[in-house]
């Protein structure tokens, strides 16, 4: 059973208006110097991140793999206990269990 654990930033989404900053890849060391001050330079970025969210999701769901997505912004324990629930439902739920008994299946 494989699940992703992936701990991202909401500001990696959606980026504010702070002017302008440098941004450094964390691979390679680039450094870019970017208005974010620039609605459509926002706007691109934002279509970037949904784009890369789509793929990531996609990637997961085509290899049968959980995804634990953890926001910076998240109580981690309590996210993590939702998580744990879901899947023992799911996984109840998928070998007939934890349904209602007019709900089952009967023989």
């Amino acid at each position: 059973d494989v699940v992703a654990v992936r701990l991202y930033d909401p500001l990696e989404m959606d980026l504010p208006d702070l002017g302008l900053l440098v941004v450094q890849d964390a691979e390679t060391g680039e450094q870019l110097f970017v208005d974010t001050h620039d609605r459509g330079f926002r706007r691109r970025f934002k279509a970037a991140a949904k784009e890369r969210e789509t793929e990531l999701r996609s990637a997961f769901r085509a290899a049968g793999v959980d995804a634990l997505e953890l926001s910076t912004n998240d109580d981690l324990v309590d996210a993590i206990l939702r998580f744990a629930d879901l899947r023992k439902r799911r996984a109840q739920l998928a070998t007939g269990g934890g349904l209602p008994q007019h709900l089952g299946v009967h023989a």
